[in-house]
């Protein structure tokens, strides 16, 4: 087994990496990483569902889709993150892959257990979760540490208006969440730090620093995939965006069908001073994300309603 810990807090970089090695190399791999502030949303949810789009955006939170399945959860500095990449030809143990962790903490006194199928607990509450992804006897599994996660962010970045937005895609399930800096008075550097040694004599892996070849694949595909509204939105699954609000222009409301990150339809109400039809027509065939949608309302204007006000009711 090989023994990387990346470099890089870039989540565009890191999820880009992990498919890297995933793909590219056959060795049994454990790695661990972390993520500067990012919501990293599973494969088959609506990202725009599961946030806070405005919030997102107000404070610099990548929205970053990831390869596996479950839920969405928020990443920062105070979160570790580790990843087992095995070769195996099927889904589970979770109970397995979670041991070197409950191992590690049990060594600094404290009791976690898995539940439910994929989150690990200490004191009833979750401290990690867990999901998976398997391709051609290849398998990998990640999960999350809550260290001294910023847990003001983790509550309004994943606070999305469920009235906003009808999704057909898998929603998050809400738990109660610990940061173990509480429980443990360490800090997530240290954490990492004597949870990778711990790793080591555990597991016995070779490390592996990444080549000069391996940085330019994952860069890569970084820049063409997982850095581009095609992945982290548009892979979504079909979804209605409502939202209404008040200007002293008069009262807009907004109607738009979704497919594929693109507006496929709108319509456009209220007892504002203009013409919506034009809006609504070229609205369609184009990105649901606060760039594209801004330059056609700066286009075709809302009667005296600016662009940088009305822009509130398309995100």
């Amino acid at each position: 087994m090989l023994y990387i810990e990346s470099l890089s807090t870039d989540p565009e970089f890191n999820l880009a990496l992990e498919e890297h090695l995933f793909f590219n190399k056959t060795d049994e791999i454990f790695m661990l990483w972390q993520n500067e502030s990012s919501i990293i949303v599973g494969k088959s949810q609506n990202a725009m569902a599961e946030i806070d789009y405005e919030y997102v955006n107000e404070n610099g939170i990548k929205v970053v889709r990831r390869l596996t399945g479950g839920g969405a959860v928020y990443h920062d500095l105070g979160n570790l993150n580790f990843t087992y990449i095995v070769n195996r030809d099927s889904f589970g143990d979770y109970v397995g892959f979670t041991k070197t962790l409950r191992d590690f903490l049990g060594s600094l006194g404290l009791c976690a257990e898995v539940s439910g199928r994929n989150d690990v607990l200490v004191n009833g509450k979750k401290i990690s979760g867990n999901a998976q992804y398997l391709h051609h006897g290849r398998l990998l599994h990640h999960g999350t540490i809550l260290i001294g996660a910023d847990m003001s962010h983790l509550e309004k970045a994943l606070r999305p208006d469920e009235e906003k937005i009808k999704s057909k895609g898998i929603r998050s399930v809400k738990s109660r969440v610990v940061n173990l800096e509480s429980l443990l008075h360490m800090n997530a550097t240290e954490f990492r730090r004597r949870f990778g040694t711990f790793v080591k004599e555990t597991l016995q892996p070779h490390s592996y620093s990444l080549t000069k070849e391996d940085e330019e694949s994952v860069q890569s595909l970084k820049e063409t995939k997982y850095s581009t509204h095609a992945w982290n939105y548009g892979y979504s699954p079909q979804y209605a965006f409502h939202k209404k609000q008040r200007f002293p222009g008069g009262g807009v409301e907004v109607y738009l069908d979704i497919r594929d990150g693109v507006i496929c339809n709108a319509k456009i109400f209220g007892d504002f001073l203009g013409d919506a039809e034009p809006l609504c027509e070229n609205l369609c065939g184009v990105t649901h994300s606060s760039e594209s949608v801004f330059k056609i309302l700066s286009a075709y204007p809302l009667g005296s309603i600016s662009p940088e006000e009305l822009i509130r009711c398309f995100l």
